[in-house]
C-alpha cells in the first residue's frame, strides 16, 4: 500500500466520517492526525530493530587515490544507518572503532596502498587504512536509516506483505487519542501477531553455535 492508501485504510477503519485523505498534503484537523499517526507507525516499526534484514543494502564504493576520508554520499551510500562490512575483491578491510583506530596509529599514519583497514569517526566521516594509492572499487553490505514516507505514492521500506503492522499500529495512536480502549486492544494483538511475523521471517536467525544465519 501506498502512503495515501495507508491514511485511507486507517480513516477507513478508525470510523472517522466522511471521506479521504484525497492526499497526505495540506490536511487539517483529524485527516492531518491520520496521515502523520501513518508516517510515525511506519517510522517506529523500521526503528525497532537494528537489523532487520528489509533494510539490508549491497552496493559498489569508489575509493579515489590519495583520498583516506570519505562522507556517506560520496561512497554512494546514501540513506546508510550503519556500514556493516567492506571488502576489494573478496578481501576484507577490517573494520576498527575510532580509540582503535587511533591506538593502532592509523589516524596520522600516511602510508599509501591498497586499504586493508577502515573506521567511522565520530562525525560520521570514513576514514581508510592505508591511503588508497590508486583508485578501487570496494564492496560494501549496510544498513538503511529509517526512511518517512513523505508523498501519496511513497512506499514504506517494509515488505508490502507485512504493510497492515503499520495499519494497526496508526490505529493504536487513533485509539490512544480518542481513549478508545477496546479499539486499541484488538488492534495492539494484531499488531504485535502481525510483528511477531515480520520478526520471525526479516531478522536474522541464530543457529545453535550462536552465530547469525
Amino acid at each position: 500500500m501506498t502512503f495515501l492508501e495507508l491514511c485511507q485504510r486507517v480513516r477507513q477503519e478508525s470510523g472517522i466520517s466522511g471521506d479521504g485523505p484525497v492526499s497526505v498534503l495540506n490536511q487539517k484537523s483529524i485527516l492531518e492526525k491520520v496521515v502523520q499517526w501513518v508516517k510515525q507507525a511506519d517510522l517506529d516499526i523500521q526503528r525497532l530493530q537494528n537489523d532487520w534484514l528489509f533494510m539490508w543494502r549491497m552496493g559498489s564504493v569508489p575509493l579515489t587515490q590519495d583520498i583516506r576520508e570519505y562522507d556517506a554520499v560520496s561512497l554512494m551510500l546514501t540513506g546508510m544507518r550503519a556500514l556493516q562490512s567492506l571488502d576489494i575483491n573478496g578481501e576484507t578491510i577490517q573494520p576498527y572503532t575510532w580509540e582503535q583506530f587511533k591506538c593502532k596509529g592509523y589516524a596520522q599514519d600516511d602510508k599509501k596502498g591498497k586499504p586493508t583497514a577502515y573506521t567511522v569517526k565520530p562525525n560520521g566521516l570514513i576514514v581508510f587504512y592505508p591511503t588508497p594509492d590508486q583508485d578501487y572499487t570496494a564492496t560494501a553490505e549496510y544498513s538503511l536509516a529509517a526512511q518517512a514516507l513523505i508523498n501519496d505514492t511513497d512506499n514504506s521500506l517494509i515488505p508490502v506483505e507485512y504493510h497492515d503492522i503499520i495499519l494497526h499500529k496508526a490505529l493504536m495512536y487513533y485509539a490512544s487519542h480518542e481513549e478508545d480502549n477496546s479499539l486499541f486492544q484488538v488492534n495492539s494483538s494484531r499488531y504485535e501477531s502481525a510483528l511477531s511475523e515480520l520478526a520471525s521471517e526479516y531478522l536474522p536467525r541464530i543457529n545453535l553455535t550462536g552465530s547469525l544465519t
